[in-house]
């Protein structure tokens, strides 16, 4: 069987790579840069431990507190993703059911429905409340994973704590496991980790901390469910890089100095958007971010969103990514967490293409 070709990246690196020169698709704040880490020369250039050095496990465990989770509950992976499609390989097989939610992340359909599951994705229309009832209506005797991902991406929406502790009881009740994509979670002992023997939380170094490069991500879990990822990602890339795992850990060791600079980056950023928004209210609708660096915008102009975007990066050499990528339509996801410069010259070529749109 056959997988589907992921939209998200075709747009990114097939047909917009070369093309521009202010990205405001990039889902993460603004990259930082090598000089900004601490790399020393005596670092070994071996193998890492297959699960990541303990040091960095215990270092994001810890993010998380409490005694419930320790170093045994984390395996470090090949960024979020990489998590993600470890544990749909681990956890799911062929005939189980999974829910998950739209507009979002194509991998959390594709690949269980490549192993063979049966997929529901439920609509969460960007700026609504995350529909409870429905997701009820979807379990059935097969369901095995409820897949989410808040604060979400590309809609920038959260599940409440009514929400998340009503899809926690019923997962209970029926033995389900909830995998919760957290890479914009600033505060851990907020994870859905802490709510449900079966939640398992993914993040990374990528969003939040603007070092995509490092391809740093974790996952959080039962030491059952661990083992079985970290099996199966000795059949993938075996090990991290060990210089980017010593990074991480300093990199932990100033967690604050990060999350200080995220929002730096994304208060005044989301003012300079919302006025964006005012200006041009005619042409979109801005759907408020829940504690995330970009926010979905509705597009009003009869064309599409797709058409909007590719005028943009046509014409104009900068990138947003258009909702036909993840699943929806008349939209664009737009990064504010760019410094200042950046983000205004971005969005004043944007509104030069709204005002010549139909």
């Amino acid at each position: 069987m056959s997988i589907s070709e992921y939209a998200i990246q075709h747009w990114l690196f097939d047909e917009a790579q070369g093309r521009y020169d202010i990205d405001l698709a990039e889902s993460g704040v603004q990259f930082q840069l090598l000089g900004d880490l601490e790399i020393q020369p005596e670092w070994e250039l071996d193998y890492s431990l297959d699960r990541g050095r303990p040091q960095l496990r215990r270092a994001i465990a810890d993010m998380y507190g409490g005694v419930a989770v320790s170093a045994d509950h984390v395996a470090v992976t090949h960024g979020a993703q990489e998590a993600l499609y470890l544990l749909y390989r681990t956890l799911l097989r062929a005939g189980d059911h999974v829910v998950t939610t739209s507009p979002g992340w194509q991998q959390a359909w594709e690949v269980p429905r490549h192993i063979g599951c049966d997929v529901t994705v439920l609509p969460w229309p960007p700026g609504t409340r995350f529909d409870i009832q429905a997701l009820k209506r979807a379990l059935g005797t097969h369901t095995r994973m409820i897949i989410l991902n808040s604060p979400g991406n590309p809609s920038g929406c959260v599940l409440g704590p009514d929400d998340f502790t009503a899809v926690m009881e019923v997962a209970a009740e029926r033995g389900i496991w909830v995998v919760n994509d957290e890479e914009y979670l600033l505060d851990f002992g907020e994870s859905v980790v802490h709510r449900h023997p079966r939640a398992i939380s993914v993040s990374g170094l990528s969003k939040v901390f603007g070092m995509p490069a490092l391809r740093l991500g974790w996952v959080c879990a039962a030491a059952d469910v661990v083992e079985g990822v970290v099996n199966y990602k000795r059949y993938t890339t075996v090990s991290n890089s060990l210089v980017w795992e010593r990074t991480a850990e300093l990199v932990l060791r100033r967690r604050a100095e990060h999350v200080d600079r995220y929002r730096r980056l994304v208060e005044p950023g989301l003012r300079t958007l919302r006025e964006f928004a005012n200006r041009h209210s005619d042409t979109v609708r801005l759907v408020p971010p829940q504690g995330t660096p970009f926010a979905w915008v509705n597009t009003l102009a009869a064309s599409s969103s797709r058409d909007i975007a590719e005028r943009l990066l046509e014409h104009h050499r900068t990138l947003v990514m258009p909702a036909e990528v993840f699943g929806a339509e008349k939209a664009l996801r737009v990064s504010f967490a760019r410094p200042a410069e950046v983000l205004e010259e971005g969005l004043e070529r944007l509104g030069k293409v709204l005002a010549d749109i139909d």
